[in-house]
């Protein structure tokens, strides 16, 4: 293990991916917050779903740094990673990232209720179990690993929908439905936009993602493509409900700041993957069009959130 000092506390919070966590809990409490307007919302609830998922999704980013700590020994990005750097024993970063994972699930299961609890379970077993291998194996592994990343939406809203007596088992409502699609279209051109930019480190890493086997990244462009215009069909959905009185507050209709943000952000975002489209600009854009990503999801459910409480 590395001497440095201190150097411990730091590895096993990178281990979390922290970011990617961030986010997790992020579309989670979207879910929670922009679901049934009428439901209750509850103290306990509210934090053992936030809670719970952070643990959940730190326990999955350790345990696939676990899984993947002899690619990531190979590729320029990870090589720095705890594992490869020899921060942390694998079998130390087995436990913890597991031990994280049967918290958080156990903390939603009990402190929400069982299904948002099972939820939680499936995003972890689905994200380990089916995405980690078939990273080395297909390039549809990117379809497959947009599920477990489209899940916390309902992971939020069946937790805030089970404190109704009425749904004692809880529910999942519209809103979550299309949170969840917005998610899965999301993921495809982020992480197109990534697998063009490190094209050669996931060669490395043996990672058979889309620029592998097409190196130009013309298949990626069209991926990113095919699914940034059902994203936004997606978004226009989400802003059609604040045309309906009874589920919204006094910015509904056109007053509704999540109808234009989301407007003028899908706009940007088409923008950067027509121009990501183009072979003599693809790897020149391809950084902007994943900053532009980053930026786009946070931007467009902190909106949407917002919007739905006031």
């Amino acid at each position: 293990m590395s001497e440095r000092a201190g150097s411990l506390p730091a590895a096993l919070w990178e281990l979390t991916k922290p970011r990617l966590s961030f986010l997790s809990v992020l579309t989670a409490l979207a879910g929670y917050f922009c679901s049934n307007p009428h439901g209750l919302t509850e103290a306990r609830v509210l934090v053992s779903l936030a809670v719970g998922t952070a643990l959940a999704a730190g326990g999955c980013g350790a345990l696939n740094m676990w899984w993947e700590s002899e690619a990531d020994a190979r590729m320029e990005r990870t090589k720095h990673r705890p594992i490869p750097a020899k921060l942390v024993p694998p079998g130390i970063v087995l436990l913890f990232g597991g031990a994280l994972c049967i918290a958080g699930v156990t903390l939603v299961w009990v402190g929400a209720n069982a299904l948002a609890g099972f939820l939680t379970l499936a995003t972890i077993v689905s994200y380990l179990l089916f995405y980690t291998p078939l990273k080395s194996v297909t390039s549809w592994c990117t379809l497959v690993g947009s599920l477990p990343g489209a899940i916390p939406p309902i992971i939020g809203t069946a937790a805030k929908l089970g404190q109704n007596p009425e749904t004692p088992n809880g529910v999942i409502d519209p809103m979550g439905w299309l949170l969840f699609a917005l998610l899965f279209c999301w993921q495809i051109p982020h992480f197109m936009a990534l697998a063009v930019m490190c094209r050669d480190d996931y060669v490395r890493g043996g990672f058979k993602v889309a620029t592998v086997d097409d190196p130009s990244g013309r298949s990626a462009s069209l991926w990113a493509m095919a699914f940034i215009v059902p994203m936004i069909f997606v978004a226009g959905l989400i802003a059609m409900t604040f045309f309906d009185a009874g589920y919204t507050g006094h910015l509904g209709g056109f007053k509704s700041p999540y109808l234009w943000i989301s407007l003028v952000a899908g706009a940007w975002f088409f923008k950067l993957s027509l121009d990501f489209a183009l072979p003599q600009r693809r790897a020149e854009v391809a950084k902007p069009f994943f900053l532009a990503s980053i930026l786009y999801l946070p931007l467009v459910l902190l909106t949407l959130t917002l919007n739905r409480l006031f």
